[in-house]
């Protein structure tokens, strides 16, 4: 899932201030605030989302606080994505991309708190995994949204790409078991 996660962040990093000024024709003061408003609403999403998975952890279990959270707000980023590609006035575009990063953010507290949830142990080395997964697909993404734009002339099938990424990152959201842990508890030093 954070494949997923990474992924799409690159391509706000990368390549959201191009595709807002170069082909929605927005200015560079105005593409430069549309593509500043979805760390804005990114940064409000991680607060929220950071006090959901704590909410939802202590009244509905660490299962529906991590994964179905974390299922919801990416599939619903890939929703946001995929509308954005639709025959809509180029504001609403931007402002679809700006709430696809926030819904994704939300799950950001959901995805730090699991590997402490399965390997409180090893929550370094499960952390740091995943970490690199997500760097794996940050450098992923921005290189298949210029193969795409290149080889097909358009970005529609750069954001179909990322949709269906994000959609896959939901689905991950399934296979993991906050309440199993992976790894057995490490055995107390013996002197």
């Amino acid at each position: 899932m954070y494949f997923a996660f990474g992924y799409g962040l690159y391509f706000y990093f990368t390549w959201l201030p191009t595709y807002l000024i170069k082909v929605l024709g927005f200015s560079l003061l105005s593409g430069g605030l549309f593509a500043a408003l979805p760390f804005l609403l990114a940064g409000i999403a991680d607060l929220v989302g950071g006090w959901l998975t704590d909410y939802l952890a202590r009244t509905r279990g660490l299962r529906v606080a991590r994964c179905h959270l974390g299922f919801a707000a990416f599939l619903t980023c890939a929703a946001l994505v995929f509308a954005s590609t639709l025959s809509v006035p180029s504001i609403a575009k931007a402002v679809l991309l700006a709430f696809a990063l926030a819904s994704a953010d939300l799950a950001l507290g959901a995805c730090w708190a699991t590997p402490i949830d399965i390997a409180p142990d090893h929550a370094g080395v499960i952390t740091g995994f995943m970490n690199t997964l997500g760097n794996l697909g940050g450098m992923v993404g921005p290189l298949v949204v210029g193969f795409a734009v290149e080889r097909w002339g358009s970005w529609t099938f750069a954001f179909y790409i990322t949709a269906i990424v994000y959609a896959c990152g939901a689905v991950a959201w399934l296979a993991i078991d906050p309440t199993k842990a992976i790894l057995r508890e490490s055995r107390p030093a013996t002197t």
